[in-house]
Formats: structure tokens, sequence, C-alpha cells
């Protein structure tokens, strides 16, 4: 089974719910110290991040996962500035 980490502050019950509807092992953190430790204990598929975290903003994850870990990252946010 495919293991997705989801990374965002706000509760993604639904999100979290429909990726596992299609058979994806979802698991969630809030902030940047709970994904850390999520990577640093098992290895996952790939890595769907927010921007706005409350420790810091996901490309401050981004790059720590870029130059540890081999898993594909996709921004998932709902700012409304580029």
């Amino acid at each position: 089974m495919r293991k997705i980490l989801l990374v965002e502050d706000n509760e993604t019950i639904v999100l979290k719910y429909s990726l596992e509807q299609e058979g994806f092992c979802v698991e969630t953190a809030k902030n940047i110290i709970i994904a850390k430790a999520q990577i640093k204990k098992q290895k996952f598929d790939l890595c769907l991040l927010d921007i706005s975290l409350p420790d810091g903003d996901g490309y401050e994850l981004c790059e720590y996962i870029k130059k540890n870990e081999n898993m594909p990252v996709i921004f998932l946010t709902a700012k409304d500035e580029e």
C-alpha cells in the first residue's frame, strides 16, 4: 500500500478520507517537528505539504525532504497569492 504524509495544520479529514478510499495509507502531521519525526521513523511514497505551518513554512520542510529523502513533494495550499 502506498503511504502518503499529509502535512497540514488545519483538519483535513475529507482529504485524508478520500485518499484512504482510493487505497492509500495516510499519516498526518500538523507541523514541521511532527513531520520530521515521522519521516525519520518510516518511509513515505509522497508528501502533500502545506506552505503555511505553525512552526515554519513548507518550503523549509521541502528542503529538508530533498536533502534527506528520495520522496516527491506536492504543495497543497489555500493561499490566495502566487
